[in-house]
């Protein structure tokens, strides 16, 4: 939601120039209303210069003062650049409104424009909140303003928030299945909080996204994530919750414990399709395809299966990559064996083409080995069709 007088400032900005003061980063415009204290409104100013020069580096001087600004600064950095000009200060911050909220709080809308061959460009345009403390301006996301009437609801330490009635069993699912997956990785310390909308409101204008060129024409059925040292923040629009993928959900829980770069990706979707399943079907829903496509005999080549990245295809046209089905397996038989330490050891092996580090700790956990591994492996399809009821 642009302001009225942004039209304006476009039709200004490619025929004359009608800003006043420059800072280091912004640009105010002659004819906005600022607090009629002078002092106070050089303070406002340069807060709001300092915290977008930072935001642009992601290096702000004084750090980020929680999660819910960190989600709007992620979306303010290189915003400056304009890639098919190779120029990384084109777009610069215009300053539009300042609105006073309180005595101490002001509302800002900052437009980033910029002009190529008499063209304006609009980039972005930002909502800020301005507080005064002791003197000094802090500059944050409008999420904990526009929000703080929501309701919630919590499971352990997961806050859900929304301003309307929500679908508890859906929440009890996505929420169970995080708890699950947090307390194998240890990652029960931090508080995580969604803040939920529905279709008509666009996720991103809660924290102060009304315009982006990057999300031209995408829908709103997205999510937006940031956190700190306290707190994990998600804001989304409901469907990412009440039918979030629980194989995608493993990645995204594991990734907020190691970087997915540190970890074996294999092995990674081996998991989360023991935990998760794929394309929203349940192992026990997967597992008699997987059987039913390969027969257990003693001449199958699982190495080779593996090797070659053979795979089949259920409805819909999706593969179903069998080296996951029998990793899975293989992480099952771990777990029960060393627990989740043992999977830990094996997840953060190192992929190479011949899988040396792989098969080294494997063995060393389960005894499995290039050798052994189409024997031990057939042992373990046949215990798990029995477990499912697929064999006598």
């Amino acid at each position: 939601m642009l302001l009225n007088k942004l039209p304006l400032l476009l039709i200004a900005l490619a025929t004359s120039t009608l800003f006043g003061q420059q800072y280091d980063v912004l640009t105010v415009q002659e004819d906005i209303v600022l607090p009629e204290d002078s002092l106070e409104s050089a303070s406002l100013l340069h807060a709001l210069d300092a915290f977008l020069s930072g935001a642009h580096k992601n290096s702000l001087q004084h750090g980020v003062p929680n999660a819910e600004t960190q989600i709007l600064v992620d979306e303010l950095i290189d915003i400056p650049q304009n890639d098919a000009l190779d120029d990384s200060t084109f777009f610069t911050p215009h300053l539009t409104n300042v609105v006073p909220l309180d005595t101490s709080t002001f509302g800002l809308h900052v437009a980033y424009l910029g002009v190529n061959e008499q063209t304006p460009i609009l980039r972005a345009h930002f909502e800020f909140i301005a507080k005064r403390i002791d003197g000094d301006f802090t500059i944050e996301s409008p999420l904990a303003v526009r929000t703080q009437n929501w309701k919630s609801w919590k499971l352990q330490n997961h806050v859900f928030h929304f301003p309307y009635d929500i679908d508890e069993e859906k929440l009890q699912r996505f929420a169970d299945f995080v708890i699950f997956c947090d307390t194998k990785l240890d990652n029960n310390e931090k508080q995580s909080h969604y803040y939920l909308c529905k279709d008509e409101i666009n996720p991103l204008e809660l924290f102060g996204v009304h315009y982006k060129s990057d999300y031209n024409g995408d829908p709103t059925i997205t999510r937006w994530s940031s956190g700190d040292k306290v707190k994990l923040l998600w804001v989304a629009n409901e469907a990412r919750v009440y039918d979030y993928n629980l194989h995608d959900l493993w990645h995204n829980r594991l990734g907020q414990v190691v970087s997915r770069r540190d970890v074996h990706r294999r092995v990674d979707c081996h998991i989360a399709t023991l935990y998760g399943g794929l394309w929203g079907l349940s192992w026990e829903e997967l597992f008699p395809m997987f059987s039913k496509r390969y027969v257990v005999e003693s001449n199958v080549d699982w190495l080779d299966h593996k090797w070659k990245k053979s795979h089949f295809v259920t409805q819909g046209g999706r593969k179903n990559y069998t080296d996951d089905f029998v990793g899975a397996l293989l992480i099952r038989k771990i777990e029960r064996e060393q627990n989740f330490e043992g999977v830990w050891k094996l997840l953060k092996t190192k992929r190479t083409k011949d899988e040396a580090e792989y098969f080294s700790v494997l063995e060393s956990l389960v005894g499995i080995t290039k050798d052994n591994y189409n024997l031990e492996v057939n042992v373990l399809i046949e215990e798990e069709m029995k477990n499912l009821g697929l064999m006598d």
